[in-house]
């Protein structure tokens, strides 16, 4: 990534290398990549263990950040999260574990049955920028591709 800067913290930044490709000095296909990353940040990753579509609820290892309210996206389905529970597995119990290590998410809308991981939004803003200046910068950028 010739020219590219060390470091992008901020939406001045990123508006800043979005001049540079403006400019021809900077790939269009390397800024994406960056703000990709950055949208990645709004969200922790979590595996499925199990999810049932019909009850609109998953199953994922334990992750103590799940909060109700928080929005998801698996796959082409996004929504709220309604409802958090966290339990032992049955697996957990058979070795005699105290602590919970799965936690149940009900969601106001059921995702596929094969779905393996399941993002939950932690943060509405990163780098100073929400979900509509990202859709910005990457609806320019289309232009320079």
């Amino acid at each position: 990534m010739k020219g590219f800067p060390k470091t992008l913290k901020t939406k001045d930044d990123y508006y800043n290398c979005l001049a540079m490709v403006a400019a021809g000095e900077l790939k269009a296909a390397d800024l994406l990549a960056k703000i990709e990353g950055l949208e990645k940040q709004r969200y922790i990753q979590c595996a499925v263990v199990k999810a049932e579509e019909a009850k609109k609820a998953v199953t994922i290892y334990y992750c103590d950040e799940a909060a109700e309210g928080m929005a998801f996206v698996s796959g082409d389905v996004s929504g709220t999260v309604t409802a958090v529970t966290h339990t032992k597995s049955e697996e957990a119990e058979v070795a005699g574990e105290e602590m919970n290590d799965r936690t149940v998410l009900t969601l106001s809308k059921g995702i596929a049955a094969g779905s393996t991981v399941i993002a939950l939004e932690h943060a509405e803003k990163v780098a100073g920028m929400d979900t509509n200046d990202i859709a910005a910068l990457k609806g320019v950028l289309k232009k320079y591709e």
